[in-house]
């Protein structure tokens, strides 16, 4: 059993896990015996659980709703109803996001492990791995451990931040893609990286990625990025989640750039 979990965490890890192979998972993880070397991935199940038996507040429905303007008001079962279905979608995306983000960590933590133990990759190994390829020889699991221990290094040269840029708009995997993201937010200042990240969002179409990189433009007060996002905000084949947040973040960087400094 415990190698069949192993297996399926592998298989969850790439992409490949059918939902009823992702249900065995979430069962698995309720247990109490969980043994030591699964530990790790017990929290981030534990919360997909939890957060599947979680209802929106009547507050953040109303103020969902109150975004609509639909000009029949006293269709309250109709509204209601598409007023869940709508941050249903908005928990998910952010239950994606808190499991890119753990499991990024979980792969940065054992990146730290390999450089402690003498076996860190060095510069040039991380540009073979990440080196673009339409069908990459490595496994996802791989190329995310190269995006985090890219983030390792002191310094990285315009080849690095590039194939970052690269893994970013190109990679198959999308939790590849969200690690490429947020690795680049230490790269900030290299040539490239702001323009790179504000054409990104442009031909992104991922909800999660499209979401994270807003959250990174902000993070970084690029200004320059708020007329992309407020095309997105105005983009009705973009997910309602994300259009909303392109709309906060085109928000605060503007307000950001009205206060004085």
């Amino acid at each position: 059993m415990k190698q069949d979990i192993d297996k399926l965490l592998e298989k969850y890890y790439e992409g490949e896990t059918s939902l009823a192979e992702e249900k065995q998972l979430r069962n698995f993880f309720q247990q109490d015996d969980i043994p030591a070397h699964l530990q790790q991935h017990a929290e981030q199940f534990r919360y997909f659980a939890n957060a599947r038996n979680q209802h929106p507040s009547a507050a953040s429905i109303n103020q969902l709703a109150n975004k609509l303007n639909v000009p029949e008001p006293v269709r309250v079962i109709s509204l209601t109803s598409w007023s869940l279905r709508l941050v249903a979608s908005v928990a998910l995306l952010i239950i994606g996001f808190a499991g890119g983000l753990l499991y990024n960590q979980w792969r940065s933590t054992q990146a730290d492990v390999n450089v402690a133990a003498g076996n860190g990759t060095s510069s040039l190994e991380i540009k073979k791995v990440l080196a673009y390829e339409p069908q990459p020889k490595t496994s996802a699991s791989e190329r995310i451990q190269a995006v985090n221990q890219s983030s390792e290094l002191t310094q990285a040269d315009q080849e690095i931040t590039q194939l970052l840029l690269n893994t970013l708009n190109f990679d198959a995997n999308v939790n590849v893609r969200l690690a490429a993201c947020q690795a680049l937010t230490r790269f900030e200042n290299e040539p490239g990286v702001r323009d790179g990240l504000i054409q990104s969002l442009k031909i992104q179409t991922d909800p999660n990625v499209q979401i994270t990189l807003i959250d990174v433009l902000v993070t970084i007060k690029e200004k320059r990025a708020v007329a992309e996002m407020q095309r997105l905000a105005q983009n009705q084949q973009a997910l309602e989640a994300v259009r909303l947040k392109a709309e906060e973040g085109a928000n605060n960087l503007i307000h950001d750039k009205k206060t004085p400094s």
